[in-house]
């Protein structure tokens, strides 16, 4: 697995934050600098959110996480996304995981993820139903623990100062119980001797029922003798039959021979004859094409170019149809004009504000004029309906010139004919090469040979027939008078058997990791620097331990052992997990000296962090990795360094190349 970008927007510290943490081919590591209050955790808990979710449980706590410098209330969310890579089934799959938490009207956090998987989409948010967000929920799930589970992720993604902690015997024998479950697959022995300890028991409870059941016993131990009456009366069969063919076999072949080139020939006529006959119905196609086209050629040619020269002219037309019938909706007749002109005058009477008689046609044209739809008829006047109809099913019509298709067509068939007389020729001359053999010794032969194969299905039907008979008469109680059944002595075995394999896996798995952590504590633990003789892991990991004995004999307590050099027996040890571990991920430490010594430093600088990891992601302080005198210690191997700068005026953390000013290139 790499982690290869992170982005946290309106996180704790980040307002915005994009961050590469792709490394270079050996140089696995990915220096990040910062001081205290910096942003170092902010961005170790980015990542970590960002693949594994936020406890965003109320909304108190949702502010907590938003950053203080945001005073927009339209951007009120949280985005956390991490692109990484990681091999599941030995193929490399790319990943893009988004996390963006919002409050809801009611005040309340909600959570939405995309996972991005090779073009795979996969959404939920927890605000719908359980049951439609289920299975989205689950796979992003599955593919995440598929890459580094979140049980484990503690043990690569860690504090060193916390790392001491581990030491307690029940989380030390947990993860390395954890870890080599998965490295040796041991689940899956465990579970074989469970199967098998679940048949014994059941091939015992067959043994004990009751003596009813020897009647059926019986029984089918007569039709099991019936089958192998049969089947041994087909293996007979089969033997004369293969006695035969053996016995013909020259014969065939030299007649298969000539069968074959006579079959040749014969498909090569035919084939031509197919090439001939597909000729001829191409050109009674083409022909009635053509036909068609001569008749339509005012369709296929005429019309398009009239619609193309009377286009800007139609296409006004319509436009002023298209107005009128817009317009007419919403104006009123004459008709209706008149009888609103007449209601009005008497009204104006009743009020004596009319003196004079007033002439109402005048009045209705006065007030008809002003109306734009008399124009719009007026200009449309020259045309029917029918008319309008037709001129503009002119315009708006597909047209398709056959032409060129046409003119193709005719070059493939003349390109044909001049081969036409040609292929007539080379039947003529292959059916004078048939021969007139007698070829009935093929068939017979071939016959045989087809009886061959359903003679061996049936045996090897008859054979399954019994064997289920076989597997039918295993169930039953087995008397002092009947042999012993094989199989059951057997299973009483299985179960052991796997038990031991799983014991004698964990032993060479063992042995492995006791080499490399020898090797790393005689390098890495100052104090006891060349004076380890052994390491032991527990043999039973229900119990599991971990001794560390020096070169005079006397077990090294971990108990005794200060506060650095706990740290880097507890870093030693997850280096070597992760050496042999089933997963591949990468390491995030923060405060990555913890409280070691100036000597443990050193070693640490040059014996830990270039071989810890394919991705060594530090994030340190400049009085950790100080520039002008531990920087160089690793500097070969270091691909990317950065510096988070806190901007405490506007509450939010910014990201600058180089580590406190020193370029990495």
């Amino acid at each position: 697995m790499i982690i290869k970008k992170i982005k946290a927007e309106n996180f704790k510290t980040y307002l915005k934050l994009d961050l590469n943490l792709e490394p270079d081919q050996d140089r696995p590591i990915i220096l990040i600098g910062g001081q205290n209050g910096g942003g170092k955790t902010s961005l170790f808990e980015a990542i970590y959110g960002a693949l594994y979710g936020l406890e965003v449980n109320s909304q108190d706590k949702f502010n907590q996480l938003f950053n203080a410098g945001n005073k927009s209330f339209e951007d009120r969310q949280i985005l956390l996304e991490v692109n990484f890579s990681g091999k599941v089934l030995n193929e490399l799959q790319n990943y893009v995981l988004t996390r963006t938490y919002k409050l809801n009207e009611s005040g309340q956090p909600i959570e939405m993820v995309k996972l991005n998987m090779n073009g795979n989409i996969f959404n939920y948010s927890s605000a719908e139903p359980s049951k439609t967000r289920t299975k989205a929920e689950n796979d992003v799930n599955k593919i995440i623990r598929a890459n580094l589970p979140k049980e484990l992720s503690h043990y690569f993604l860690f504090d060193a100062m916390q790392s001491g902690a581990l030491l307690k015997e029940d989380q030390l024998g947990k993860v390395i119980k954890e870890n080599i479950e998965n490295v040796m697959g041991f689940n899956k022995y465990i579970q074989l001797a469970k199967c098998s300890g679940d048949l014994y028991e059941s091939f015992t409870a067959q043994r004990i029922k009751a003596e009813k059941e020897r009647t059926e016993y019986l029984g089918l131990v007569e039709l099991k003798k019936t089958k192998e009456n049969e089947l041994q009366s087909k293996e007979s069969i089969l033997k004369d039959i293969e006695h035969y063919l053996m016995n013909n076999k020259e014969d065939y072949e030299q007649l298969k021979s000539g069968l074959n080139q006579e079959t040749s020939l014969k498909s090569r006529i035919q084939q031509i004859k197919n090439d001939i006959e597909s000729y001829n119905k191409k050109q009674r196609v083409y022909r009635e094409e053509i036909e068609t086209f001569v008749r339509n050629l005012e369709l296929n040619i005429g019309l398009p170019k009239l619609a193309e020269a009377f286009n800007t002219e139609i296409d006004n037309i319509l436009k002023i149809k298209q107005e009128l019938e817009t317009t007419s909706g919403k104006i009123p007749t004459k008709e209706q004009t008149e009888q609103i002109v007449i209601e009005a005058i008497s009204f104006l009477k009743s009020k004596q504000l009319v003196k004079k008689e007033v002439i109402i046609n005048e009045i209705v044209d006065f007030v008809m004029k002003d109306y734009k739809v008399n124009e719009l008829e007026e200009e449309l006047s020259l045309f029917e309906a029918n008319e309008l109809k037709s001129i503009e099913t002119l315009i708006t019509s597909q047209y398709a010139n056959q032409f060129p298709f046409l003119f193709a067509e005719q070059n493939d068939l003349n390109n044909y004919l001049t081969q036409l007389n040609k292929n007539k020729k080379f039947i003529e001359d292959y059916e004078k090469q048939i021969t007139g053999k007698d070829f009935s010794l093929i068939k017979s032969y071939e016959e045989k040979a087809d009886e061959i194969s359903s003679l061996k299905n049936t045996i090897t039907a008859i054979k399954e027939e019994i064997k289920k008979i076989e597997t039918k008469l295993y169930q039953f109680d087995i008397t002092k008078e009947t042999e012993p059944d094989p199989r059951y002595e057997l299973v009483k075995k299985l179960k052991p058997f796997f038990l031991d394999s799983v014991k004698q896996l964990l032993s060479a798995k063992r042995k492995q990791i006791e080499q490399t952590l020898l090797k790393d504590l005689n390098i890495n633990l100052i104090p006891y620097k060349d004076f380890i003789t052994k390491v032991e892991l527990g043999d039973d990991l229900k119990e599991f331990s971990f001794k560390i004995f020096h070169k005079s004999g006397n077990e090294i307590s971990l108990n005794q052992l200060n506060t650095a050099s706990k740290q880097m027996v507890v870093q030693c040890l997850l280096k070597a997990l992760h050496q042999f571990g089933d997963y591949d991920p990468p390491v995030m430490i923060d405060t990555v000296m913890g409280v070691l010594d100036e000597q443990s430093r050193e070693t640490v600088l040059e014996n830990y962090f270039p071989e810890l990891s394919h991705q060594t992601i530090l994030l340190s302080s400049d009085s950790e990795i100080r520039v002008n005198k531990d920087l160089e210690k690793i500097y070969p191997f270091i691909s990317k360094g950065y510096t988070l700068k806190r901007d405490a005026e506007l509450q939010k953390t910014d990201v600058i190349n180089g580590y406190f000013g020193e370029e990495i290139v």
